[in-house]
């Protein structure tokens, strides 16, 4: 996510944003989430690429939710790229967006395990839950069989014990039986191999 920030940072905006440390984006003080609105659905018929991301970047993520009704198919009309990226992402709930970028991670010719280990490992048990069935939601299909056939056999288990181990919510116990089980019989799995540089190939 690093080049998304960047890419913002080097807009022309001469106001003063509520970046905060790392993760951390503080409420805007006479949050007025029908002002706002207003705001932005001027800017979009204008284009005002500069308001959307002075607005959109100086509210936490609870005041953009009051704002985001019909938001998010009227940007992709006004932005492309990394800034539609970028502003698309803002109009997500943390969860929403854990669930996008795990599916990004897993589609195309490569997988991002990078990605997948940054998210598994570091979400909460209800976090891991609540995601699972985000992504059930957005994209129509299981968080767990998509694990299975878009990585190699080592990593899908261990993928998979951090998935059961949270599922279950019982830290330290993990079902490796259950784990070999499910890799070996999951009806959506394929032949893979990881190349040199991480990435797996078919």
């Amino acid at each position: 996510m690093d080049f998304l920030l960047k890419a913002v940072e080097t807009l022309p905006i001469k106001e003063p944003m509520w970046w905060g440390t790392l993760g951390t984006v503080r409420p805007f003080p006479n949050f007025d989430p029908e002002r706002d609105a207003q705001e932005i659905h001027a800017a979009l018929d204008k284009k005002d690429v500069n308001t959307l991301v002075r607005i959109l970047t100086n509210r936490n993520n609870a005041q953009r939710q009051g704002i985001a009704q019909n938001l998010s198919q009227a940007l992709k009309k006004v932005l492309s790229g990394v800034l539609e990226d970028l502003l698309l992402g803002l109009m997500m709930t943390p969860v929403q967006f854990d669930a996008h970028r795990l599916r990004q991670a897993m589609e195309g010719m490569g997988t991002d395990e990078e990605t997948l280990l940054e998210i598994l490992c570091t979400r909460s048990a209800q976090q891991l839950r609540d995601i699972t069935i985000a992504y059930k939601q957005e994209f129509g299909r299981y968080l767990e069989n998509d694990l299975i056939s878009e990585t190699s056999k080592d990593f899908t288990t261990l993928l998979l014990a951090i998935l059961k181990k949270e599922q279950e919510n019982m830290p330290g116990v993990i079902e490796f039986q259950l784990i070999e089980r499910d890799t070996k019989f999951a009806p959506f799995r394929t032949p893979l191999c990881t190349s040199p540089n991480g990435y797996r190939s078919q």
